[in-house]
């Protein structure tokens, strides 16, 4: 082999063998050939200074990308952490209130002596409904006025037989009562009334939320509720919404003293069967401790034809 081709050749093994990725065998025709070549030698000097220098330079900027990353890694770790701060204090919060709103509507939703407006729009017809509750009797007068102008009027007067059991029911929420009622009808036109049936009644004040048996569904319930300050009907309030597996109602107005559903609004429900429900808009009043028993009179069955 001539000299000035195996120098190209040695010189072309240069980079590999600086690099320590060249063989026992290559290494030995390396160094051996350096030892009698000058030129050759004086090019590998220079060329493995070179790479020093590059290799340097390239760890310069692999320890600098590595400071950059650790720093975006550490900046996005203390955003991660205040997140979780956040979400943990607010979770914390809705959790206290949520607790603070059923303790209060439970002394409400077990009083016995209430007097339950409640006014509703649907679909252009205005109903205003009233519940007088007395130990076991019920009152309900019921008055609507239809988008043609008719009026009606339904009162109900009941003695409860008793309460149905049902394992949803929950402190926050009223029971099924079955009552003995008479029920009397007034439009603009005729006055009728229907004695001694049987029929539910579930009208007491209701709290927000239902279901939380124990801290699991606590928790549950104050991270996927948003619950917000606010007024309504110049009231201090929260404004609710959610799930209706948890709520009362998907949204609503609930009074930050009594803990009690003040305004709801009108939503939309599947059934059993699959059929769409429509709960109308709705609002509330509540007075507790004066409903007396002036207030369950019968008016004078004489005025009124008895229909089965």
């Amino acid at each position: 082999m001539k000299e000035k081709e195996k120098c190209k050749i040695v010189q072309d093994l240069f980079p590999n063998f600086i690099e320590n990725l060249t063989n026992d065998e290559t290494n030995k025709f390396i160094e051996e050939h350096l030892e009698s070549c000058k030129d050759c030698k004086k090019v590998y000097e220079n060329m493995k200074k070179d790479l020093n220098v590059d290799n340097k330079t390239k760890e310069k900027k692999k320890v600098k990308f590595l400071k950059k990353y650790r720093n975006k890694l550490r900046v996005l770790e203390i955003i991660i952490l205040i997140i979780f701060i956040v979400f943990v204090i607010n979770t914390g919060r809705k959790i206290y209130i949520i607790k603070d709103l059923n303790n209060k509507a439970e002394e409400y939703t077990s009083s016995t002596n209430y007097h339950r407006v409640i006014y509703t729009i649907d679909k252009g017809n205005y109903t205003k409904t009233e519940i007088f509750s007395l130990d076991d009797k019920k009152k309900i007068v019921s008055t609507t006025m239809s988008s043609d102008g008719k009026k009606k009027v339904v009162i109900m007067y009941g003695r409860k037989i008793e309460t149905v059991p049902d394992t949803q029911y929950v402190k926050t929420n009223p029971p099924i009562e079955n009552y003995k009622q008479n029920i009397y009808i007034e439009t603009e036109t005729e006055k009728t009334a229907r004695l001694n049936l049987d029929a539910s009644v579930s009208v007491a004040p209701q709290g927000a939320f239902w279901g939380l048996d124990n801290i699991g569904q606590l928790i549950v319930c104050a991270i996927t509720t948003s619950i917000n300050k606010t007024t309504f009907d110049g009231e201090e309030c929260y404004y609710v919404t959610g799930s209706t597996n948890i709520l009362s109602n998907s949204t609503m107005y609930v009074n930050k003293d009594t803990g009690l559903v003040i305004s709801v609004m009108a939503s939309e429900f599947k059934d059993a069967d699959g059929n769409i429900l429509r709960i109308p808009g709705a609002e509330y009043r509540f007075e507790f401790g004066t409903v007396t028993e002036d207030d369950f009179i019968e008016p004078d069955i004489s005025e009124y034809e008895i229909v089965e």
